[in-house]
C-alpha cells in the first residue's frame, strides 16, 4: 500500500474496526501521522464498523462481560480484567473505585487520583490536581465539537451539597482547572449520586443525571451542557409506578430509564427517540414493563443498568446489602417476565465503590 495515494490509504483505514486498525499505527511514519490526525479519528468513528462490548467495574477492576442476547435467557460470562497501569510503576495496576464513560474512560482511583484511559489503545493521561481530590468530589467527562468537527474534551468536577455546591472545569488544551460560576444549578436541586444511588450517564458529549427538585418535590433529568458550560432541566417519562429511577445510555445512543416500585417487584423501562436535542424536550416511549418477585428493597440497590431496546432485554447491576458485606450481582430481565437470570459477580465492594455496567465502543480517540 506504500504506492497508494495518501487520501486513498486514509479512506481504507477509516473503514477498519478500531481493535484491528490499532495494530497498524507503527507500520511507518506516514501511517502514524494519519492516526494522530483528529480529522481522521472522527472519520474513522463515522465509517468503521462499531465493535460494541459490555464493560463492568467489578470490584476495583474493569472487566469485559460476554453477553449473548440471541438465546433466552441470555448467556453471560465475566472475562479477564483490563489492567490499568500505574503512572508511577508500569508493573503495578491501580485500584479503581468509579468509572465514567464518554468515548474514553474517566477513572477515579482508590488513592484519589484521576486518569483518562483508552483501553483500546492502552493509553492513559493522568490529570493533575493542586492536592489530592476531596473524598466527596464527583467527576464526569464530556466534549465540545469545534469548527473542524474535532472533539475537545473537558472534565467537570463538583463537590459539596445544595447551596454550597461548587464546580470546576478541567481543559486538556490548557492543562488547568478553572472555577465555574452561574451554571444554573440552584440549591433546590439534589443530584442522585449519594451512596449507591444512580450515577451519571454521557450521551453525545453531555452528562445526564436523575435529580430531584426538593422544593417542588418532583424528579427530572439534569443535563450539563459542556459547550454552554451550564445545566438544563429535561423531563423524565410519565411513569405509571412510584419508585426509584435509574438512568443509562443504550446501544443506539438513546437514554434509557428504569423505574422500580418501592412496594412490589415491578420495574418499568423507557427509552428516548434516537435524536437527542438538549434544546428541546426529550421524547420517550415505553419499552416494556416487568412484574417479578425478585427484589427486596432496600436490601437490593440498583447502581446501573444497560437496556437493549431492540431485543427487549435489560442488564441490571445491583448491590445486595448482606450481613457479611455488599455483594455485587448482575440480572438479565426479559420483556413481560419472559425470563430472569441472576449472575453473582463473586466480588464484594466497599461503601466507596459503585459497580457500573456500560456499553463500550473501542475507538482511536486520544487525549493530547
Amino acid at each position: 500500500m506504500s504506492d497508494l495515494p495518501l487520501d486513498l490509504v486514509e479512506e481504507i483505514l477509516s473503514r477498519v474496526p478500531a481493535t484491528s486498525v490499532k495494530r497498524l499505527r507503527s507500520t511507518c511514519k506516514r501511517w502514524k501521522a494519519i492516526f494522530k490526525d483528529e480529522r481522521f479519528i472522527e472519520k474513522h468513528l463515522s465509517k468503521a464498523p462499531k465493535e460494541s462490548m459490555v464493560l463492568m467495574l467489578k470490584g476495583d477492576r474493569v472487566c469485559p462481560v460476554s453477553v449473548n442476547l440471541n438465546v433466552a435467557p441470555p448467556a453471560m460470562e465475566f472475562e479477564g480484567a483490563l489492567g490499568l497501569k500505574d503512572s508511577q510503576s508500569s508493573l503495578e495496576e491501580v485500584d479503581i473505585v468509579d468509572v465514567f464513560y464518554c468515548d474514553l474512560l474517566l477513572c477515579n482511583t482508590k488513592d484519589c487520583r484521576l486518569v483518562v484511559w483508552n483501553p483500546c489503545l492502552g493509553e492513559t493521561t493522568w490529570i493533575p490536581g493542586k492536592t489530592v481530590y476531596k473524598v466527596y468530589s464527583r467527576f464526569t467527562l464530556g466534549y465540545i465539537q469545534n469548527n473542524k468537527s474535532c472533539r475537545s474534551y473537558k472534565i467537570l468536577r463538583w463537590w459539596g451539597y445544595f447551596s454550597k455546591t461548587q464546580f470546576e472545569i478541567y481543559e486538556f488544551s490548557s492543562d488547568s482547572w478553572r472555577v465555574l460560576k452561574d451554571v444554573g444549578f440552584d440549591r433546590a436541586i439534589d443530584i442522585q449520586y449519594h451512596g449507591y444511588r444512580s450515577g451519571a450517564s454521557s450521551l453525545k458529549g453531555n452528562t445526564y443525571w436523575v435529580a430531584t427538585d426538593t422544593k417542588e418535590h418532583y424528579e427530572f433529568i439534569l443535563c450539563f451542557d459542556f459547550t454552554a458550560e451550564g445545566f438544563k432541566r429535561l423531563r423524565l417519562p410519565l411513569f405509571q409506578i412510584h419508585g426509584e429511577v435509574t438512568l443509562s445510555v443504550g446501544r443506539e445512543e438513546q437514554l434509557s430509564a428504569l423505574k422500580r416500585s418501592f412496594d412490589r417487584s415491578k420495574i418499568e423501562m423507557w427509552v428516548t427517540n434516537k435524536k437527542i436535542d438538549i434544546e428541546s424536550e426529550l421524547l420517550w416511549s415505553k419499552s416494556y414493563i416487568v412484574d417479578l418477585p425478585i427484589f427486596s428493597y432496600p436490601f437490593d440497590i440498583f447502581t446501573s443498568l444497560l437496556i437493549d431496546a431492540e431485543k427487549k432485554v435489560s442488564l441490571c447491576c445491583n448491590i445486595c446489602i448482606l450481613s457479611r458485606g455488599n455483594l455485587v450481582k448482575v440480572y438479565t430481565i426479559g420483556e413481560d417476565g419472559e425470563y430472569y437470570t441472576e449472575t453473582p459477580s463473586q466480588c464484594w465492594v466497599s461503601h466507596n465503590s459503585r459497580p457500573v455496567i456500560f456499553n463500550y465502543v473501542p475507538s482511536l480517540f486520544q487525549i493530547k
